[in-house]
């Protein structure tokens, strides 16, 4: 295997040319490799958190700007009106459009 680029993960562990998975607890031939191409003057990428996916972002909590959960949206309805419910949800899809 030749190793042309190395990241670390959110548990610490490595992902060597973004296809393998290389645990904390690696063996001593992936350690040896990873060690020798730092050696090299590269540097492993550190991690970056994803960003959230629209949906992910849209179901969120009415706090968090998303649609709510089920009883926040139950609570709105009961307690503003359909009106407003319908505005929120028409607000956020519009903070939160789709992406293609």
């Amino acid at each position: 295997m030749i190793i042309k680029t190395v990241s670390t993960t959110e548990s610490g562990s490595f992902r060597v040319n973004n296809a393998i998975n290389v645990p904390n607890n690696m063996d001593n031939r992936h350690r040896v490799m990873i060690q020798e191409w730092i050696d090299k003057g590269n540097t492993p990428e550190p991690y970056v958190e994803p960003e959230p996916h629209w949906i992910d972002k849209r179901l969120a909590n009415m706090a968090d700007g998303g649609y709510g959960t089920t009883g926040e949206q139950f609570e709105m309805i009961g307690e503003q009106g359909m009106e407003v419910y319908q505005a929120h949800i028409a607000k956020v899809k519009t903070d939160i459009p789709k992406e293609i």
